[in-house]
C-alpha cells in the first residue's frame, strides 16, 4: 500500500512539472512575436471609388504592394468606407495572412478607420520579394464601398534577389 502511495505521488509530482513547463509555451503561442530591424517603409493610396457586394474575399483595386522583406512587416491600413458593414485583410504572396487575420468595421454613413496587421517574412526559393495584397469582403452580400484608402507597409529590407 506505501509503495502505491508512493507512485501516485510520484506520477502527480511529474504531472505538475509538465504542467509548469508547457504553460509559458502555450501561452507564446496564443500572443505571438515577431521582430525585425525596421528600416523601410512605402505608401500606396486610392481615392477610385470602388464597390463590392461579394461575399468572397477581393483585392482591393489599387492598394497592393510588392517589396523585399524580411522578418516582421507591419501593414496599416486606413480606409474611407460606406454602406453595410465590411472585413479586411491583408495576404502575403496569396497564401499567409496577416495577424490578427481580419478587420471588421461597421461604417454609419461614410467613415473612415484603421486598422493595423502584422506578419513574418522570409525567403522563398532565395527571394525576398513578397506581395502584399489587400483584401475585402461584405458578410452580409450588400453593396459596401470603399471611397478612398492608404495602406503603409513598414518593414526590413530584404537581401536575397532585391532590386
Amino acid at each position: 500500500m506505501r509503495r502505491w502511495m508512493t507512485i501516485r505521488m510520484l506520477l502527480l509530482v511529474v504531472g505538475v512539472m509538465a504542467v509548469v513547463a508547457f504553460v509559458p509555451f502555450t501561452i507564446l503561442a496564443a500572443t505571438g512575436v515577431f521582430g525585425g530591424a525596421l528600416d523601410r517603409q512605402r505608401a500606396k493610396w486610392t481615392t477610385t471609388r470602388v464597390t463590392t457586394s461579394s461575399t468572397q474575399w477581393r483585392n482591393v483595386p489599387g492598394l497592393a504592394l510588392t517589396r523585399c522583406t524580411l522578418n516582421q512587416v507591419t501593414a496599416m491600413l486606413s480606409v474611407t468606407v460606406t454602406g453595410a458593414p465590411v472585413r479586411f485583410r491583408v495576404k502575403i504572396d496569396d497564401a499567409a495572412t496577416m495577424m490578427p487575420l481580419v478587420a471588421r468595421f461597421v461604417p454609419n454613413g461614410s467613415e473612415s478607420f484603421s486598422y493595423t496587421f502584422v506578419g513574418n517574412t522570409g525567403p522563398f526559393e532565395a527571394n525576398d520579394n513578397h506581395l502584399f495584397n489587400v483584401q475585402w469582403r461584405s458578410p452580409s452580400g450588400r453593396a459596401v464601398t470603399l471611397e478612398r484608402g492608404a495602406v503603409n507597409l513598414l518593414f526590413q529590407q530584404g537581401t536575397q534577389a532585391c532590386p
